[in-house]
């Protein structure tokens, strides 16, 4: 290795050509030595498997030593009756780019002289892209990079194209997780749950045959809105976490219930410790709430839904007006006061208070207001919990924004699968933030947590 420098002070074209020349000498070394770790590596496994060095002669006539790999033909385990039979070569990319020639060690079965199937720690058969990659690929995604940035990327460092659904396929790998996830339960329930939904479009095919740009015959795709309905919890001792979610055709008491049953079945109910469940109005939710847990949680309209529509009908009462921009700022600051009572009785009477002023200047802004004002109320007769995860579902809201950050950058998505891979991730990174740790070390623990359950 060679590089001629000249002693004038380096710039322009010389520099540029100096540089590559660096970058690309250290990719060739690490290329290189990653390579030999990796051939070294897989020798030590095989000779582990044996249970003897290369060289040495495999024991005849002892008692069977049963290892997880197995002949291909007749299903032998015998680690005794398998021989090393050569390499074979293949090609892998890794992080650092393509390794080419690589050897992988072959074995063979004595009983019957077929392959033996090595299924080795560190390499799968079929495997083209190396774990760093995989891990790269949650790592991205949940920092809601596109598909076509990773594969930009991934197609530079490599020096070879990659396609989108490959790195799709990668991601969506994440899926047996998310399963697995909804079949835990909570040991304790979260005092306070904040539900809401999403709604993102979802690529549907159509029977109607249609040619694409390279004039080959598809169906048609069309777009449909669904929701996904959202689940937060709070516990005492102030930590958070996305309890669930679940694709809707709508927020109607129909989809509500089987969600609000899962959350039940995972041990999120009173007996466990929740006391309270907080919701806009919208939607059948607050019917679900009654058919599932019935009266034994409080049901907590959300104060800063009802105080939005409160000014939107207040836009109304005073549209006209020249003064209206100063009398529904004066409504609204004395309807937030209603709030900040220091108990609901208080609540009540500064609501009447209210209303008798306004009454004949804002009339759909009062009768908004005194609607389901007692639902607003709930939160009071819980003293020993935080208010602010209780009175609002405006922390339910921020944390649909880093959701709903995804789901701009992704535009649509093409099926189901997609939308969990990338509703698991974002969850995923969110409860790394609200707990202090690293997404890059979380994100590449997830890759372990597919293989063992």
């Amino acid at each position: 290795m060679s590089i001629t420098v000249s002693t004038a002070h380096i710039k322009g074209k010389e520099r540029k050509e100096i540089i590559e020349e660096v970058q690309k000498q250290i990719k060739e070394a690490a290329l290189q030595v990653s390579g030999q770790i990796v051939m070294a590596c897989l020798e030590a496994e095989v000779t582990a498997q044996l249970g003897r060095a290369k060289g040495l002669p495999r024991p005849i006539g002892e008692q069977p030593r049963e290892i997880d790999w197995k002949c291909a033909y007749c299903d032998c385990q015998d680690a005794n009756q398998f021989t090393r039979d050569g390499h074979y070569r293949r090609t892998l990319e890794t992080k650092l780019g393509h390794i080419d020639h690589l050897r992988v060690p072959m074995l063979e079965c004595q009983n019957c002289h077929h392959d033996v199937i090595c299924q080795f720690s560190i390499l799968e058969k079929f495997q083209r892209f190396w774990v760093d990659l995989q891990q790269d690929a949650f790592f991205s995604s949940g920092l809601a990079q596109s598909l076509r940035a990773i594969r930009n990327r991934w197609s530079g460092e490599l020096e070879r194209p990659v396609g989108l659904r490959t790195i799709n396929q990668l991601i969506n790998q994440v899926e047996q997780r998310m399963y697995r996830m909804r079949e835990q339960h909570f040991p304790e329930a979260p005092t306070v749950v904040q539900c809401d939904g999403i709604w993102i479009t979802l690529q549907g095919q159509e029977e109607e045959i249609k040619p694409d740009s390279r004039q080959r015959k598809r169906h048609r795709r069309s777009g449909k809105k669904v929701v996904i309905l959202v689940a937060l919890g709070f516990w005492p001792d102030g930590r958070r976490e996305i309890l669930d979610w679940q694709l809707a055709s709508s927020e109607d008491h129909t989809e509500w219930e089987p969600f609000l049953k899962r959350l039940k079945e995972r041990e999120v109910n009173a007996e466990h410790g929740l006391k309270i469940m907080v919701r806009d109005g919208c939607g059948g939710l607050g019917k679900a709430l009654v058919k599932v847990y019935g009266n034994s949680i409080l049901d907590q309209r959300c104060i800063f839904h009802k105080l939005k529509n409160v000014a939107d009908k207040a836009g109304t009462d005073f549209k006209g007006k020249e003064d209206r921009h100063e009398l529904q700022k004066e409504l609204m600051k004395q309807a937030a006061y209603i709030y900040k009572a220091e108990h609901a009785e208080m609540a009540r009477d500064r609501l009447s208070d209210w209303a008798q002023q306004w009454r004949t200047h804002a009339p759909l802004a009062v009768a908004t207001l005194e609607r389901d004002f007692e639902d607003t109320l709930a939160y009071y007769q819980l003293d020993t919990v935080t208010r602010e995860w209780m009175r609002t579902t405006s922390l339910l809201e921020r944390t649909n924004r880093e959701l709903r950050r995804k789901f701009r950058q992704a535009v649509t998505f093409g099926s189901t699968l997609g939308v969990n891979a990338a509703v698991f991730l974002q969850t995923q990174r969110l409860h790394a933030q609200w707990t202090d740790k690293s997404w890059w070390d979380v994100s590449h623990a997830l890759y372990f947590d597919l293989d063992y359950p």
